[in-house]
């Protein structure tokens, strides 16, 4: 009986290897139609209709969706990779939630770049070194990163695309055991993430702070009196124990990452944008300005302030925003807020993402 199984099985991978064979054809195929009109390889918004779409034909299967798009995924990226081979950047070292945030969203066939920091990232992206890069913006506990949203500033970067990450902490370490531990090493981040998980467990240890994850993951590596707070991927990579998994103090531990490129994404559904912009110092500036938005009945999910740095009391405004520039009410609602601005600009829209990773 398990052979027949086991040989029902095999007909069915050999057919579906002869349907992949046949999708990367039209898949070359597409990459030569996009060379010729000037488009990049990489198309968040029809992948994320892909996506859509097969998760949508899957209802009631015994395959979950999250099995599904980690499937569709590597796919896209083995198609894209054949067409274009993209170079994307992340806030290395390798093992950081940076790295997994970007494999989750490119698949494995891509060129993966560590960067040192968020500025480097940026300035890359913007001078094409790298392709794209994926840097977070926002942590469900920790709130906005704001390095990130100083360069979009400094920088003539776009938003592609948007990826959500469950964040999952561990404390790991060479050998798994507790009682052995007298020092932990962790990002400032992960550390105050688990705040409560560290005060009951470990109150005397000291909690010593290194440049990401995986850093920390590497430092305990070298040192069996040490822990790390860490991913998963990074104690596999560094071949550590857990000593205890989701130790964040909320299950809900979110953080958001920005695809980032030189070119404006196409029309999805559905949609945000993103934007910057500082307003003339007169009163009701900032009232005004956001009526424009509520009066073209639109949708605002994130308004944060950021000090200019260059005069006193002077902010820009970062907003977020459910739909396309190119919908009608949100092209008038930003007309009638660039009369009003000193400055405005849109960093782009892109495809909403529908699921946390």
């Amino acid at each position: 009986m398990l052979d027949e199984l086991r040989n029902r099985i095999d007909l069915i991978d050999r057919d579906l290897l002869r349907l992949l064979v046949r999708r990367m054809e039209i898949s070359g195929e597409v990459g030569r139609s996009k060379r010729g009109e000037g488009i990049s390889a990489y198309q968040p918004e029809r992948e994320e209709e892909v996506l859509a779409g097969m998760i949508a034909l899957n209802k009631g299967n015994m395959l979950s969706n999250s099995a599904l798009r980690a499937i569709y995924t590597e796919i896209m990226s083995a198609s894209r990779a054949l067409q274009e081979p993209i170079s994307v950047g992340f806030l290395g070292p390798e093992g950081t939630f940076s790295h997994i945030a970007s494999v989750r969203h490119f698949g494995h066939s891509i060129k993966e770049v560590s960067q040192k920091d968020i500025p480097q990232l940026f300035v890359n992206v913007e001078k094409g070194v790298l392709d794209f890069g994926v840097v977070p913006v926002e942590n469900s506990m920790e709130g906005t990163v704001n390095a990130s949203l100083d360069m979009f500033r400094h920088t003539n970067v776009r938003i592609n695309a948007e990826i959500l990450l469950k964040v999952v902490h561990n404390l790991v370490s060479v050998n798994g055991q507790a009682e052995d531990v007298s020092r932990i090493y962790s990002h400032p981040q992960p550390a105050a993430q688990c705040r409560k998980y560290l005060s009951m467990r470990f109150p005397d240890l000291e909690v010593l702070e290194t440049q990401s994850s995986a850093i920390a993951a590497e430092r305990a590596a070298s040192d069996e009196k040490s822990a790390a707070i860490a991913s998963e991927y990074a104690a596999k990579r560094f071949e550590l124990k857990k000593i205890a998994t989701h130790i964040e103090d909320s299950p809900n531990n979110i953080t958001r990452f920005f695809v980032i490129g030189t070119r404006l994404s196409r029309k999805s559904a559905p949609s945000k944008t993103s934007i910057l912009f500082s307003l003339k110092d007169r009163p009701g500036a900032l009232y005004k300005a956001l009526g424009s938005f509520s009066e073209n009945g639109i949708n605002l999910s994130k308004v944060e302030s950021r000090p200019t740095r260059e005069k006193a009391w002077e902010y820009i405004f970062f907003i977020d925003m459910d739909g396309h520039a190119e919908d009608k009410p949100i092209k008038e609602a930003l007309d009638d807020l660039d009369m009003q601005a000193r400055f405005l600009k849109v960093l782009g829209s892109y495809p909403a993402c529908r699921e946390v990773l």
